[in-house]
């Protein structure tokens, strides 16, 4: 199955669409700041040093994607990300994310490494963000099921 956008439907219905994604964004994020006991910043951070090992792996030209990936990343697979890319990334003054990243260190939801950083949990383990992912992908389906109805998600 192949889902792609009409661009004129969403056009036309651009409020609703517009709507909907942005309450997917929220209720995401939500979901998210729940699971991990984080405020939006501190999630925003936690996320960038997350996901940059992940972001780099699905660039890679891997035939088989980190979808189908049969274990955990190696940990000579994850690549730090400095204090200086989560600032720019996050769009965060640098001094701020370099205080917010010190208190996650301190707390235990980063580590350094190699002059980096990264998760000090494998969060996807933390039975709360599973359920996370779980109410993720339900809220997602709903969003989809509701834009194919109105026309702007075709397959």
């Amino acid at each position: 199955m192949r889902v792609r956008v009409d661009y004129e439907m969403a056009d036309a219905k651009l409020r609703l669409a517009g709507f909907m994604v942005v309450n997917q964004f929220l209720a995401t994020s939500d979901s998210l700041r729940r699971a991990l006991d984080l405020d939006p910043e501190d999630l925003l951070i936690v996320l960038t040093v997350a996901l940059g090992t992940v972001q780099r792996l699905m660039r890679s030209p891997d035939p088989d994607g980190l979808a189908i990936a049969p274990s955990w990343l190696d940990i000579d697979q994850i690549v730090p990300v400095s204090r200086r890319a989560v600032a720019r990334a996050t769009n965060l003054p640098r001094e701020t994310a370099r205080r917010r990243v010190a208190d996650l260190i301190k707390r235990g939801i980063l580590t350094e490494l190699d002059g980096g950083l990264r998760s000090a949990q494998r969060l996807v383990l933390d039975p709360d963000v599973r359920l996370a992912i779980h109410e993720m992908l339900e809220r997602l389906a709903g969003t989809c099921r509701l834009l194919a109805k109105e026309g702007v998600l075709i397959e």
